[in-house]
């Protein structure tokens, strides 16, 4: 496997016709939307992931379940800007129509 996850991602979301994202990391839930860097950084790194427009929230704070009741609370979620995430620290992805 040669190909990056940032060239996967890319591919995955020209298919979709989106750049919104979510992803998931051993504690984090992340939604935003992939900073197209590809013409416009000269200084980006393969092992990161810009976004913009974040929502991140704990995922012990988002959802809590017991047997039979799950309840789920979006006003958790703590906004930014901008926000650069690990490619090494990314256990699942998405794209978000």
């Amino acid at each position: 496997m040669t190909k990056s996850l940032g060239e996967a991602i890319n591919n995955i979301m020209e298919e979709n016709s989106t750049a919104r994202v979510i992803f998931l990391t051993d504690r984090l839930h992340i939604v935003g939307t992939i900073h197209d860097y590809e013409n416009n950084c000269k200084n980006c790194h393969d092992c990161l992931v810009a976004l913009k427009d974040v929502k991140i929230a704990r995922i012990e704070d988002l959802c809590s379940c017991k047997i039979g009741d799950c309840e789920c609370d979006l006003d958790v979620f703590v906004e930014y800007k901008w926000f650069n995430i690990a490619v090494n620290a990314i256990v699942g992805f998405s794209v978000l129509g």
